[in-house]
């Protein structure tokens, strides 16, 4: 990669943390309901493959100074990984709007898991919790990237400059 592409997602990195940790984004990019603005972002990859790093690196940072104390660590981790999954089925679906349920999916199925433990839910209402916050996160993810996500492609593509810029172009 060169210094451009470095750059580049350096830049997505940055604006996916700050959407995500700045107030008052912060108090709806987590918990069990969520209305990440920062995954917004994701349709980037359909750009250029390698804006994967970026988001990945942004979802691991965001991720690590999350409200979960010693659960954010392992949220930095687990998070990116589901994240990258994401990302790379994004990439191979086609048509590629069909690609959008991967992480809307994805997301809603790891924190309806990772939430429970983090929150110390008990085990007697942890199937409800978990089951609710799965279909809370299914819906604020895919209200972002529908919302946000599909607009912010059509805005790249009708502006000749900057798809040219988005795809690698330097000018």
């Amino acid at each position: 990669m060169n210094i451009h592409g470095i750059t580049k997602n350096a830049m997505i990195a940055t604006i996916y943390i700050v959407l995500t940790l700045v107030p008052p984004l912060n108090a709806i990019s987590f918990l069990t309901i969520q209305f990440r603005i920062s995954e917004a972002l994701l349709v980037l990859v359909w750009f250029r493959k390698d804006y994967v790093i970026g988001l990945v690196i942004g979802t691991f940072i965001a991720n690590f100074f999350g409200p979960f104390g010693g659960f954010s660590i392992l949220d930095a981790f687990l998070g990116s990984m589901v994240s990258f999954l994401a990302l790379q089925m994004m990439i191979r679906t086609k048509p590629r709007w069909a690609g959008l349920f991967a992480p809307i999916v994805l997301n809603a199925l790891y924190l309806a898991i990772f939430l429970p433990f983090a929150l110390s839910v008990e085990s007697s209402a942890f199937i409800g919790f978990a089951f609710t916050t799965g279909i809370s996160v299914a819906v604020g993810e895919a209200a972002v990237l529908i919302l946000l996500g599909l607009p912010l492609v059509l805005l790249i593509e009708s502006q000749p400059r900057l798809l040219q810029l988005m795809k690698g172009g330097t000018h």
